[in-house]
C-alpha cells in the first residue's frame, strides 16, 4: 500500500515552471530521498505536499484522501509531520515546553482554559525527548543548545502528532559529519520502530546513499530518475546534472603534501610565512550585545593565499568574518588590511579599501536581474600598498567564471536556484574589484555539482591573484581550495597549520570538525 501518492503535480511562478507533471509514490515504511540540483523543484514539491503552496494541477493522495490545497495545520492533524531546514523552535522556552506545546496543539487544547500549559503532557514530552537523546536537557532553554541538539528537539516535536508520514527538509544542513550521521541514524531508527514513511530532501550524498531505501532525482521541475541508491549513483544523467564529475573529492587519494593546484603545500615550503601579509588580525574580541563571542583571535592572510577558518556550528566562524568587516561590536590589538588600520572604520569604508564580504545568507536584490545585480556592485580598480594593481572584473569575465549566471543574466534574482544565488553573491562581490574576499560558508546548502563549480571558481580566483578568507566546516571542500587552516572552538583559535597537516590528522578532525 502507498502512504502517499503524488499524481501529475504542477506549479508555475510567473513564466517559470517550477514543478512540471510530477508523479511518484511513497510506500508504507519507506525512507525515500528526493534530491536534485538547486532550483530543481524539490522545495516547491515539498511545500505543496505540506500545504504551504497550492498546486496549479494534480492530486496529492495521503492515505487515500486528496490533500492538495489543504492548509498545513489540517494536513498535520491528518498525521503528516514536518521538520524544516532551519530548525523552528521557541528559543526562550525550555526543551520540554517546546514539545509540550506541540502535544497541546495535536490534542486540540490550544484554547482550553484551566490547567497551565506548562503542566500539560509533560510525561509524554519527556518520553519523546528520551527517544531522541535529549531527556537530560529537558529544562534547558532552546537558545542554549547546540545546532545538532536543536535538530534533535525538532524531531521530538515532529513526532508529537504520532505521524504516519514525516516530511523532513534537509535534516542535516549545516551539521558536522559526525553530528550528521548520528542524527540521520537516529531518525531512521525511530521511523523503523514506528513503521512510518519518510520523504526527505538532502544535499549530503553520504547521508542519502547510506540511508535511503529509494531515491528520486528532480531537475528543472521534472523527475529524471527513480531507483535504488546504487543505480542512482551510476546514472550518467544524474552525474551530469547533479552529482558532478566527482573530481572535487579526488584529493582523498593524493599525496597530502601536494595541494589541489599541484603546488607543494605550505607545510613543505613555508609559503605561509614567505607571502606578503595582506590581512593581519591580532587579539580580536567580538560581542553580540552582552554575549562575548570571540576571545583574542589571531590570524593572517597572505597575498594570493586562500585561508580557511573551520569549526563546528556556533564556534565563531561567521562572527569572525563580521567582526573583521566591522558589522558587530569588536575590539582588536591589531586589525590591519593592505597596510591600513581598519579597526576604527565603518563597514562601507572598509569595503572601499578593497575588502569584500560574501555573507552566508545570499543577500541579493531579488527584483533585479542577474546582470543588474552585477552592475550595481561595480567599483573602481584597487591597488596593493606597493602600488601594483589588483585583480579587476567585468560582467563578461564573471560570466565566463560562472556559466550558470551567463545563461540567466536577464532573469530576476528571486527566480534563481539557491546555488545560482550563491554564485551571484560571490560574483557581485567580485565586481567591487576586491583585493581580499571574506567568503562565508560557500558550500553550505548547495548541490554537489555547485560545490564542485565553486571550488573550481576559487582556483581561478587564486590564479588572478585574489586572496580569500573562507569560513567552512566541509573539510573536503577546504582540502581542495585552501592553503592553510585555522580551527576555532568556543570563539578561540585552537589550532593552525597547513591543509595537508589537517588531512593527515584524524584526531584533529574529530576534535574540531566532528568528522
Amino acid at each position: 500500500m502507498n502512504e502517499l501518492s503524488v499524481v501529475s503535480l504542477s506549479k508555475s511562478f510567473g513564466g517559470v515552471r517550477a514543478v512540471d507533471d510530477v508523479s511518484f509514490q511513497i510506500k508504507d515504511g519507506e525512507f525515500l530521498a528526493l534530491i536534485g540540483p538547486n532550483g530543481a523543484g524539490k522545495s516547491t514539491c515539498f511545500n505543496m505536499i505540506n500545504g504551504q503552496i497550492v498546486p496549479d494541477s494534480g492530486e496529492i493522495l495521503f492515505r487515500g484522501r486528496n490533500i492538495a490545497g489543504l492548509p498545513p495545520r489540517a494536513i498535520w492533524r491528518l498525521g503528516a509531520g514536518r521538520t524544516f531546514q532551519v530548525a523552528a523552535t521557541f528559543n526562550s522556552m525550555t526543551v520540554a515546553e517546546n514539545v509540550q506545546i506541540a502535544l497541546i496543539s495535536h490534542k486540540g487544547e490550544v484554547f482550553r482554559f484551566g490547567r497551565p500549559a506548562i503542566t500539560r503532557h509533560r510525561t509524554q514530552a519527556l518520553d519523546l525527548l528520551d527517544q531522541v537523546g535529549m531527556l537530560k536537557a529537558a529544562d534547558v532553554p532552546c537558545r542554549q543548545l547546540s545546532y545538532g541538539d536543536v535538530k534533535r528537539v525538532e524531531l521530538a516535536i515532529a513526532f508529537a502528532n504520532d505521524p504516519n508520514l514525516l516530511l523532513v527538509d534537509e535534516p542535516t544542513a549545516g551539521m558536522a559529519p559526525r553530528e550528521r550521521n548520528d542524527l540521520i541514524k537516529l531518525l531512521k531508527q525511530m521511523v523503523i520502530e514506528r513503521g512510518i514513511s519518510v520523504l526527505f530532501t538532502e544535499h549530503s550524498m553520504d547521508v542519502v546513499f547510506a540511508y535511503a531505501d529509494r531515491i528520486i532525482v528532480m531537475a528543472r521541475g521534472r523527475i529524471i530518475a527513480d531507483s535504488d541508491p546504487l543505480s542512482i549513483r551510476n546514472d550518467p544523467q544524474v552525474q551530469a546534472t547533479y552529482l558532478g564529475t566527482g573530481s572535487t573529492f579526488e584529493h582523498r587519494g593524493r599525496d597530502p603534501s601536494v595541494s589541489a593546484t599541484g603546488a607543494l603545500s605550505s607545510a613543505g615550503q613555508g609559503t605561509e610565512t614567505s607571502r606578503e601579509t595582506l590581512l593581519q588580525v591580532e587579539g580580536l574580541n567580538a560581542w553580540y550585545a552582552a554575549a562575548h563571542i570571540l576571545h583574542g583571535i589571531n590570524l593572517r592572510v597572505g597575498r594570493g593565499e586562500v585561508v580557511a577558518v573551520m569549526g563546528r556550528n556556533g564556534v565563531g566562524k561567521s562572527t569572525t568574518m563580521k567582526a573583521i568587516m566591522g558589522l558587530i561590536h569588536r575590539r582588536a590589538q591589531c586589525l590591519n588590511f593592505n597596510q591600513s588600520d581598519i579597526s576604527g572604520l565603518r563597514p562601507f569604508e572598509i569595503a572601499r579599501l578593497g575588502l569584500g564580504f560574501t555573507p552566508e545568507d545570499r543577500r541579493i536584490f531579488a527584483d533585479l536581474t542577474v546582470l543588474e545585480n552585477l552592475e550595481i556592485g561595480q567599483m573602481r580598480p584597487r591597488f596593493f600598498a606597493n602600488g601594483t594593481r589588483g585583480p579587476t572584473w567585468t560582467t563578461e569575465k564573471l560570466f565566463a567564471l560562472f556559466p550558470n549566471l551567463a545563461e540567466t543574466r536577464y532573469r530576476r534574482a528571486r527566480n534563481l536556484s539557491g546555488g545560482e544565488q550563491q554564485m551571484l553573491t560571490v560574483a557581485r562581490t567580485l565586481m567591487g574589484n576586491p583585493l581580499l574576499v571574506l567568503l562565508d560558508e560557500p558550500s553550505e546548502g548547495v548541490a554537489p555539482l555547485i560545490v564542485e563549480q565553486m571550488a573550481n571558481a576559487l582556483h581561478e580566483l587564486k590564479k588572478e591573484g585574489l586572496s580569500t578568507l573562507v569560513s567552512e566546516q566541509n573539510i573536503h571542500f577546504a582540502e581542495i581550495v585552501a592553503d592553510r587552516v585555522y580551527a576555532l572552538e568556543k570563539g578561540q583559535i585552537r589550532w593552525e597549520g597547513s591543509v595537508a597537516d589537517l588531512s593527515r590528522n584524524s584526531e584533529l578532525q574529530r576534535s574540531f570538525l566532528a568528522v
